[in-house]
């Protein structure tokens, strides 16, 4: 998970989550614009993610980000029973 920063023609961060198979390919799971790089906005964005993924055997195992401490804190609080790390380029 990461957002750019006011790249598109809106100006607006775009969260974008990707995930990886087994076989180390990547796919998209889902974008979001958000009007700010706040916690309300990362909740509001991941309770949907977790709305659209959870199922019986549970939700995402994993969760890799850049040091956003606002993300971090929702990660912490919608995702509470799945790992998370820090992207190895942004440490």
């Amino acid at each position: 998970m990461d957002t750019t920063y006011r790249t598109n023609k809106y100006r607006f961060p775009l969260l974008e989550i990707v995930g990886v198979t087994s076989t180390g390919l990547t796919f998209s799971v889902g974008f979001a614009f958000l009007s700010s790089e706040r916690q309300n906005n990362f909740t509001w964005a991941l309770e949907r993610l977790k709305g659209l993924l959870m199922t019986s055997k549970g939700g995402p195992e994993v969760i890799v980000n850049d040091r956003d401490l606002a993300l971090m804190n929702v990660i912490a609080t919608v995702f509470p029973e799945c790992y998370h790390f820090l992207c190895q380029f942004h440490i």
